[in-house]
């Protein structure tokens, strides 16, 4: 038999073995020697025997031993999905997977949440599918960020993408309630109660504590990375409530009051989202109208103490005056405000005070009572029957026969103030017709005075008056060709002659 011959029979025996065990090499040495038996007479002698003998065992172990590879087995949390070459199969295909998901939101640092082992095996020609393996992989990856989870009062918000990005949110929203002069920088820079005061310098408050108040807690988690939201898109979450905005389109018959009503809102709440739009404002039909409803997630609570200087408003002080008639009154001393210096601490909101409590107050200056004196003395609404005169002048048309009609009083000329002319009750005060402004007086006793023509008037119906009381000024209203008083004297409803009750 030839080498080649021999060969390749030891071929065709050997490797079956080998295939079925990883050391059957005595096994193998026994097919030779009996392939030696069974060709005696092809072999030269004893010594070639002996030389095939150990060359064919020593080339079934090379061959077993050269076909022996390292196969790994894939346990994704437990359970197997696949068969790879090597590990770094896995970790090569996991650091790609997880560089390209970065560059989608934002470079934000993500992980393979899954437990990812290994189970080495060496096999004789071990088999192994490196693709089926990474593509049942990628079906069942769980890629996640370590974000930093916002719980207010108990209820998840959202996610930051790390605990800086929270306290910049946190930072921004307190911001907004400090003070105007508040740059955006400082805002975002603002970390307590102490920065945000430096930040508001120059303000007559100074601030003591800025916080929350609801409970806001954060804690880690890992979460898809979409879940994820920018510091701009957390402020408007906690700030607003909601990202959406609702648009209502005005339709015929809608009025404000009628839309807010519709959405659960106020009005004002339609005119602070839509500048622009006032209680004046005419809708028109398609117009678009935000109808948004903010309700903040989180409230801001500013405590600051305020102190300023604040008037002390005068007390009036009355008191009665016998020799005064009746409804009568005159200030005697005129009042003076005062002037106080208070601390307080104030506590506001989401910038609209809440509470207001008084810490120190200090007059610098005491008020002065502005001291009234009321009448008391009780006039009679009887008269006399003896008149006085009602006005300062003189007469310039007495009482009779006039321009062909009866003039049934007297015209007294001059300017100045008008009294009455005895005690009584004001009958009627106000416009009355060719007399102009006109009062009329009953003394009680049968006895009745007009007063015509008058510029203004100081009494009213239902005023008893005392002889002497000014009632009004001269004027010229009504029919009338210059400023003077008519007065007329009336008993039991027929006009006298006034010269006749006039007292000399």
């Amino acid at each position: 038999m030839q080498f080649a011959e021999w060969k390749a029979w030891l071929r065709r025996r050997v490797e079956p073995v080998l295939r079925r065990s990883r050391h059957r090499v005595v096994e193998v040495a026994s097919h030779i020697r009996t392939y030696i038996q069974n060709h005696k007479k092809q072999a030269a002698a004893a010594a070639v025997t002996a030389t095939i003998a150990v060359s064919g065992a020593a080339y079934a172990n090379y061959y077993y031993h050269s076909n022996i590879i390292s196969i790994y087995h894939v346990y994704v949390n437990g359970e197997e999905i696949g068969v790879v070459s090597s590990p770094e199969v896995i970790e090569r295909w996991t650091e790609a997977k997880l560089k390209e998901e970065s560059s989608k939101h934002g470079g934000l640092t993500l992980k393979l949440t899954d437990y990812i082992t290994y189970k080495e095996e060496r096999l004789y020609k071990g088999k192994y599918d490196n693709e089926a393996a990474l593509a049942a992989l990628s079906e069942i990856a769980d890629i996640k960020v370590e974000a930093v989870k916002i719980v207010v009062d108990g209820k998840l918000v959202g996610y930051a993408a790390s605990p800086k990005d929270a306290q910049t949110v946190f930072n921004r929203l307190k911001a907004k309630y400090v003070g105007s002069d508040v740059t955006e920088k400082e805002k975002a820079q603002t970390a307590n109660a102490a920065s945000l005061q430096s930040a508001a310098a120059g303000a007559e408050q100074a601030i003591k504590k800025v916080r929350f108040k609801e409970q806001v807690t954060t804690e880690t988690d890992s979460v898809p990375a979409a879940q994820v939201l920018t510091v701009d898109k957390l402020e408007e979450l906690l700030s607003r409530g909601t990202f959406k905005d609702v648009i209502h389109t005005v339709q015929e018959g809608d009025c404000i009051t009628c839309i807010a009503k519709q959405y659960g809102i106020t009005s004002q709440d339609i005119y602070a989202n839509n500048p622009g739009i006032t209680e004046d404002t005419v809708l028109q039909l398609g117009q678009k109208i935000n109808v948004t409803a903010i309700k903040p997630l989180v409230t801001v609570q500013v405590i600051e103490e305020v102190e300023q200087e604040e008037v002390i408003h005068y007390t009036v002080q009355t008191r009665s005056n016998g020799q005064m008639p009746k409804g009568d009154s005159k200030v005697v001393q005129e009042g003076k405000e005062g002037m106080k210096r208070v601390r307080y601490e104030v506590i506001r909101e989401n910038g609209q005070e809440v509470a207001r409590k008084v810490l120190e107050e200090e007059v610098l200056e005491e008020p002065v009572p502005k001291i009234v004196e009321r009448g008391t003395k009780v006039i009679p609404s009887r008269g006399t029957g003896r008149l006085a005169w009602p006005a300062k002048g003189y007469i310039s048309s007495g009482f009779g026969m006039r321009w062909g009609r009866m003039h049934q009083g007297i015209d007294i000329a001059g300017s100045g103030s008008i009294y009455a002319a005895d005690n009584g009750r004001v009958v009627s005060a106000g416009w009355n017709g060719g007399y102009g402004n006109a009062v009329v007086i009953d003394h009680g006793n049968g006895i009745q005075t007009l007063y015509g023509h008058m510029k203004s008037i100081s009494v009213k119906p239902g005023d008893v008056v005392a002889k002497g009381k000014v009632i009004g000024v001269m004027g010229s209203t009504g029919n009338s060709t210059g400023v003077h008083l008519h007065f007329e004297v009336r008993k039991n409803g027929v006009a006298q002659n006034p010269l006749r009750y006039l007292g000399r």
